[in-house]
């Protein structure tokens, strides 16, 4: 007897419905793009136990006739598309005709709707596919779903659900990503009988994102607005030489269609990389128009995914409308690495200082360009390679911090020192943050933060997503570290205090970073309490492309040298690269 056998029509329902319904946001994700697909302008979300003993989505769209609640739920069923073709023109989110079976096939639905503007609607229980009990009742023209007990009938996939609170910022940043696209469409959230957020019609994309993630971050905004030929780009990016730590807000919206998409993350980063520090991210809210042929979207069951046409010719004008918004092109970088063939003639301050070699503008160079091979990673060993040793990690075990001299500042980015006869080229970012780091986490330890008080009240406006990540753990950290928030009502809090080392600039981007950070990917606690150590003392130190006078070059080096660990930031990145006076005269041919 063979060995491969059909499976029951059971046991590949719930195969198939996994792949749809992975936790409670695949079921609020489904039912909210219906909603938005059948027209409603007010949605309206209530959870329980983050979605996952209770869900409810009610909208005033156009509602289902009858007849058609029962083909609804059987697989392969929409309303959406009826060929191919169709493909060509698809306007709406869903398409597929699953994710209403897949729903019932791991959960307990109610429904009523409402197809008429007469008061009469229909309520109904389904099971399995099937109206178990449906009844005439006065209701307005719209739609209410329930889903009760995610995966009561799939107790594997129900042990692998998060925290209450995991699933609820899930469900969270879903719907905010779907609020700013549909501006013109209220939203309103509840979790556990509490308003999580009520977002009201808005009238422009400008006005959504001020009522999402407050003034602080819209004024941190450029608008967009190009078009090529058929190709339209809309939205908004951060302005030039400004940015936020943590990569959490770049979101793509194409023809409508909320998507993850590496073209699109790679032509947005690579166009701000030449005005960014490093580690610092643009944010992003872009809503680009292509045509609907050239856009393959049926990837995956979860629709984010999509294929373009020409993935080339996207890339470049996503480029080109970011750049065309600045008056800044790729000619501005070119050329601007000195190469080995040809003498470089170094220049020198006013004041006597090296001053790198001559046309090289001090914002930007790739830093990538300038790796030598022998310059490795903290994972990987010096290395030599040809006739010429390159240049190496210093890696004493021992620091003497008084012996050394300051010769200057390079591209006001790297101290250039010279200590027992060796060129050390240290950078001030790295090693400020080692310093900071250091002293951070003695006084933490010691629970001797020091902190200082505003001069004038500085308030933030937290979203409702960062609200729902803050929690106590968080929020004990936060007022070990120094910080002290003082409600005010809503998601609004007063700064009290802050950690004196940060600086009253970096304060907000300090607390949302922290905040957005992930507690779960931590083993334990004291690893993600040097996290956010590491956080403020990256955010305190001094920026590459800051000039330095001697005596803080000075207290800077010596500083370090007194650390634990002179050679690494808290981030795992090089401090100090070291050239002997042997490999400086192999360089330059002098042996």
């Amino acid at each position: 007897m063979g060995k491969i056998k059909t499976l029951r029509e059971d046991v590949y329902k719930k195969i198939a419905a996994g792949e749809v319904v992975e936790r409670p946001l695949s079921v609020v994700k489904e039912l909210v793009e219906n909603s938005i697909d059948a027209g409603a302008n007010t949605i309206e979300i209530e959870i329980i136990e983050g979605g996952k003993r209770f869900i409810k989505v009610t909208d005033n769209g156009t509602g289902f006739a009858p007849e058609d609640i029962e083909p609804a739920f059987k697989n392969h069923s929409t309303s959406k598309i009826t060929e191919l073709t169709d493909f060509d023109n698809l306007t709406t989110l869903g398409f597929r005709g699953e994710a209403l079976p897949s729903i019932l096939e791991v959960a307990k639905i109610e429904i009523q709707t409402s197809d008429n503007n007469e008061g009469r609607g229909i309520s109904c229980v389904l099971g399995q596919g099937e109206v178990v009990e449906g009844q005439e009742i006065a209701c307005k023209r719209g739609t209410s779903i329930v889903v009760k007990d995610l995966f009561y009938n799939f107790p594997v996939r129900q042990k692998f659900l998060k925290t209450e609170r995991t699933e609820l910022n899930q469900i969270v940043s879903f719907l905010e990503t779907a609020a700013l696209v549909n501006y013109d469409k209220s939203f309103e959230l509840t979790h556990n009988s509490r308003t999580v957020f009520i977002y009201k019609k808005a009238e422009s994309l400008r006005e959504r994102i001020y009522q999402v993630f407050g003034k602080d971050f819209l004024d941190s905004l450029q608008e967009v607005d190009f078009q090529l030929e058929n190709y339209k780009l809309k939205g908004f990016v951060s302005k030039l030489n400004t940015g936020i730590s943590v990569k959490k807000h770049q979101y793509f919206f194409v023809n409508q269609r909320p998507v993850k998409e590496r073209t699109l993350m790679a032509a947005l980063n690579n166009t701000f990389e030449k005005f960014l520090e490093r580690h610092r991210h643009p944010v992003a809210i872009l809503l680009i128009d292509l045509p609907p042929q050239e856009v393959d979207v049926n990837i995956h069951p979860m629709k984010l995914e999509i294929k373009f046409e020409n993935s080339s010719a996207v890339y470049k004008f996503i480029k080109q409308g970011i750049e065309e918004t600045f008056g800044v092109f790729d000619e501005f970088s070119a050329g601007m690495q000195p190469g080995f063939g040809a003498p470089a003639r170094a220049d020198f301050t006013s004041d006597g200082r090296f001053g790198g070699p001559a046309g090289a503008a001090g914002s930007s160079y790739n830093r990538q360009e300038w790796k030598t091979p022998g310059v490795v990673s903290p994972q990987a060993p010096p290395t030599a390679k040809g006739d010429v040793e390159q240049a190496h990690l210093f890696a004493r075990e021992f620091l003497d911090e008084d012996d050394f001299s300051i010769i200057g500042q390079y591209k006001n980015s790297y101290i250039l020192v010279e200590k027992n006869g060796d060129l050390l080229i240290v950078d001030q970012h790295n090693a400020q943050e080692r310093v900071n780091f250091d002293q951070l986490k003695k006084e933490y330890q010691q629970d001797t933060v020091t902190t200082i008080t505003p001069l004038f009240p500085v308030i933030i406006e937290l979203t409702p997503s960062e609200v729902s990540k803050m929690g106590s753990r968080k929020t004990e950290l936060l007022q070990k570290m120094g910080f002290h928030l003082e409600p005010l009502g809503g998601n609004s809090y007063d700064i009290k205090a802050f950690p004196q080392i940060l600086g009253e600039k970096n304060i907000k981007d300090a607390i949302r970073t922290i905040i957005h950070m992930d507690i779960t990917s931590k083993d334990d606690e004291l690893s993600f309490e040097d996290e956010v150590l590491a956080e403020i003392a990256c955010k305190s130190a001094i920026k590459v492309n800051h000039k330095l006078y001697p005596d803080q070059m000075k207290t800077i080096v010596k500083n370090l040298f007194k650390t634990g660990n002179a050679y690494f930031c808290p981030h795992k990145r090089p401090i100090i690269a070291e050239f002997s006076l042997e490999q400086i005269e192999k360089l330059l041919k002098r042996k």
